[in-house]
């Protein structure tokens, strides 16, 4: 069975502060989204996971190697997570080709 394979969409970037993790749009997206979206750490580590194309599952046994909580509560934070920054459009499928990837232009 195939799985999709997510990225963070290249219009916006990550800003680590002190202990501030924040998403400011940039290029085109911040056409759409003129605001900047604070990450708690669990939305920052699923942010990081998907910097190159990945799968739901790797970012969860990733998850689960990395912090102490029972697999299905994990399992559905990462799920959540996932949903919700792609409601947001700041995940999106791999396949998907934006303006100024892959020689299009604007």
């Amino acid at each position: 069975m195939l799985s999709t394979l997510y990225q963070v969409h290249p219009d916006f970037v990550l800003r680590e502060i002190g202990d501030e993790a924040v998403l400011v749009p940039v290029g085109d997206a911040n056409n759409f989204e003129n605001c900047i979206i604070s990450l708690n750490d669990t939305y920052c580590f699923i942010w990081k996971q998907f910097q190159k194309p990945n799968t739901i599952e790797a970012v969860t046994a990733r998850a689960l190697e990395e912090y102490e909580a029972p697999e299905g509560l994990i399992e559905r934070q990462v799920r959540e997570a996932v949903e919700e920054l792609i409601k947001r459009a700041v995940l999106v499928e791999q396949n998907e080709v934006y303006p100024g990837q892959a020689g299009i232009e604007n």
